[in-house]
């Protein structure tokens, strides 16, 4: 389903960090992967977790060579804050609300790239979302019966919303 694309896209394109006085896209799959890794190794110098004898995937980091009870115990860790903050990169290194934000967000986004359109984009999800179109209907969507797209519901066919301008005069004394 490339849910793991999408938390890359996610977190490259669509999370923002403060930075001094503005908000900033600054890419964060990078620093969020070393982030999981660094918190995978404290927690196995801590005798927390175990590396898993047989890692699903070759080739990947610390935190892909848990178990899965292993990763869901180092997600916990740094979403509770368990771990040393100091080791962790930059921009998470010492950032509390920021590892916490991004914990979080792992979960969420995953939920959404799962049961939004994003699988169901093919060849063009990685494209700017003007240039997306859909491929085929997702699979997720026939598990939870959500019938597609649509171009407004039957309920609010019809209807035009009219909204009516409010001045306030402004009196002079």
């Amino acid at each position: 389903m490339s849910v793991h694309e999408y938390l890359i896209y996610a977190l490259n394109h669509q999370v923002s960090i403060q930075q001094q006085l503005h908000n900033t896209i600054v890419p964060l799959a990078y620093p969020t992967a070393v982030m999981l890794d660094s918190a995978a190794t404290q927690l196995i110098n801590a005798q927390k977790a175990q590396v898993s004898s047989q890692s699903p995937f070759p080739g990947g980091g610390m935190f892909s060579r848990l178990s899965r009870k292993g990763r869901v115990r180092t997600l916990s860790a740094l979403e509770n804050l368990e771990i040393d903050l100091y080791l962790l990169p930059s921009p998470f290194q010492n950032n509390a609300g920021l590892v916490k934000y991004v914990t979080d967000a792992l979960n969420r986004l995953s939920m959404f790239g799962y049961y939004s359109e994003w699988p169901a984009y093919g060849s063009t999800r990685l494209n700017q979302p003007e240039h997306r179109r859909l491929e085929f209907f997702p699979l997720s969507w026939n598990q939870i019966g959500y019938p597609g797209v649509s171009h407004g519901y039957r309920d609010f066919c019809g209807f035009l919303l009219k909204i009516a301008e409010t001045r306030v005069k402004n009196e002079e004394s």
